[in-house]
């Protein structure tokens, strides 16, 4: 039913592990986290004897090394196949971009399995690899021809996988649906029992609407970088001692102070982000150099001549390609410096 939500991605909602394994074809290729197959019931008896290249999923092994030897799994196997990601955001990313650039293009479906990227990663068809330690810096658009998300994968993960996922959530909150932010205010649930299926869809529908006016990502579609400026930076500073979701939700409190000092947000917004943090054991503080996060940022893709940033003039309205000088991020930084 959920499929019909969604316009312009070809996702859809299953009841249970096996019901996920009986949609997906006998011949294909797969690309699998190897960490799942000691937490995933099922799924190495679902794979047996079938043709996978496992991958030890880290942001520092999403590289340009890594992609070539999928591409020698794919050059020793496949003939018409579709390639199939079983895995989080980064194995994702990785496959995706096989996908879109082996033979120009293969088939390709992804099965997300972390909370982040069922409700962010899978969709919209960005995919890539980190170059030089910069994040992200090789990709290309690659939509999934199909996106299978199957709850199951939730029970598998551990609390810090689950408050990474919470950072993109919160983002989706204060970009596009404040009800997100009260529900997870006034909540008396854990980490653990949040009604996260309802998390995903709000997230899905925000972002597959702005995909769908913007794939290129030229223009309204920048919204979605609402805290990745910084939260970049401190994925590349800080190599892996923090999650993607974690340094989102970082980035999400600087940018936050941004706004307040560039479009006149109501500091009110920020205490609503930090309670939510603090409720849910996400960090809000890290030990790094400034000056090495600020030389990070000045690298970000998304800027031109200018650092441009995406910011909040109000809950729910984001300005796009926002100019910020260099002595305002360094005093925004300060608020997640410890």
């Amino acid at each position: 039913m959920e499929e019909k939500l969604f316009r312009n991605e070809k996702i859809e909602f299953t009841d249970g592990l096996n019901r996920t394994f009986e949609k997906l074809p006998e011949d294909a290729l797969f690309v699998v986290d190897r960490k799942l197959l000691q937490v995933t019931e099922g799924l190495m008896t679902f794979l047996e004897g079938k043709k996978m290249y496992l991958f030890d999923a880290s942001e520092k092994n999403k590289n340009l090394s890594e992609l070539e030897k999928i591409y020698d799994f794919l050059l020793e196997n496949h003939v018409s196949q579709t390639l199939i990601a079983i895995g989080g955001g980064i194995t994702g990313d990785l496959a995706g971009y096989a996908a879109a650039t082996f033979k120009r293009g293969i088939p390709f479906v992804m099965v997300p399995t972390t909370l982040l990227s069922m409700c962010d990663s899978s969709v919209g068809g960005k995919c890539g690899v980190n170059f030089r330690g910069i994040k992200n810096y090789i990709g290309a658009f690659r939509k999934p021809d199909r996106i299978i998300i199957c709850l199951e994968f939730l029970k598998t993960l551990e609390e810090r996988e689950l408050r990474s996922g919470l950072g993109e959530i919160l983002k989706y909150g204060l970009i596009g649906n404040r009800l997100i932010l009260d529900d997870l205010l006034s909540s008396d649930k854990d980490l653990f029992h949040l009604p996260m299926k309802e998390y995903i869809l709000s997230g899905l529908l925000i972002k597959s609407e702005v995909v769908q006016a913007d794939y290129s990502d030229q223009g309204i579609r920048n919204i979605l970088n609402f805290g990745h400026n910084v939260g970049h930076a401190i994925e590349s500073v800080l190599e892996g001692a923090v999650t993607h979701g974690e340094a989102v939700a970082l980035g999400i409190l600087a940018e936050i102070d941004l706004s307040t000092m560039k479009l006149g947000l109501n500091p009110e917004t920020g205490i609503k982000a930090m309670k939510i943090m603090d409720k849910y054991g996400l960090r809000r503080k890290i030990s790094a150099d400034k000056e090495k996060l600020m030389e990070a940022i000045r690298k970000d893709k998304k800027n031109d001549e200018n650092m441009r940033f995406t910011l909040l003039s109000e809950l729910e309205k984001p300005e796009i390609k926002v100019m910020v000088q260099e002595a305002e991020i360094l005093e925004a930084l300060t608020v997640i410096l410890e």
